[in-house]
């Protein structure tokens, strides 16, 4: 994997439909803006956007599911865990 729109090609071919809702193109929107930033900032940013979604009904368990098995297979373990905590939160909401 080159990059992370190469991964959401490879993984459903349409990012669209991927992951749901163009889940994908907000990651990578949100990504560009935090470029040269830290991870943690990144992180935060991406959780603020699934969390406004999920309180409009923008974003279901289900989306959330499918983001995380595509983006499961590129993460060590450690960031697998830490996805797996912000998702649990996430469907919390």
């Amino acid at each position: 994997m080159r990059d992370f729109n190469d991964y959401a090609k490879n993984a459903g071919g349409d990012n669209k439909n991927a992951a749901g809702n163009g889940l994908f193109e907000t990651v990578s929107r949100i990504a560009k803006n935090f470029d040269g930033k830290g991870e943690k900032d990144l992180l935060r940013a991406i959780f603020k956007e699934a969390e406004k979604n999920k309180r409009a009904g923008t974003l279901s368990n289900a989306e959330i599911d499918g983001f995380v098995s595509l983006l499961s297979p590129a993460l060590d373990d450690r960031k697998r865990k830490y996805l797996k905590k912000i998702v649990e939160e996430l469907k919390k909401i």
